[in-house]
């Protein structure tokens, strides 16, 4: 019974730190556009869909990284001062590292889809 009640209690206490990443929200990449036959009302779109997911990127980034370091205040501030574990650090890390690749290729989709459009619509 103690046993049990030490678990329910361990997994009490370590939620808020766990529960803390929900609130940043992980985007989702814009469907790639293929230049040779978007209109240009579609390159338009595709245009605006690739700023706000970068700018959602840069958002989930900081509030990544945000959340992190409120962490790690905070296990500095308790009475063990113990760090915060590793591999969450790893984790936040790993999940960063994602979709700042994925911002890249999203990026660089767009760019070439827009350098096709042009070459097919010169003006």
């Amino acid at each position: 019974m103690k046993t049990s009640l030490l678990v329910c209690l361990f997994v009490v206490a370590a939620t808020p730190a766990f529960a803390d990443f929900s609130s940043c929200s992980e985007p989702y990449a814009p469907a790639s556009l293929d230049g040779n036959t978007a209109t240009m009302e579609q390159m338009q779109q595709g245009q605006k869909d690739v700023v706000q997911f970068i700018k959602d990127s840069d958002t989930y980034q900081d509030c990544m990284n945000g959340q992190l370091k409120d962490m790690q205040r905070e296990a500095a501030r308790s009475k063990d001062k113990k760090p915060v574990d590793p591999s969450i650090v790893a984790m936040v890390q790993s999940k960063i590292d994602k979709n700042q690749k994925l911002k890249e290729k999203v990026g660089a989709e767009f760019n070439t889809a827009a350098q096709t459009y042009n070459a097919k619509h010169p003006k």
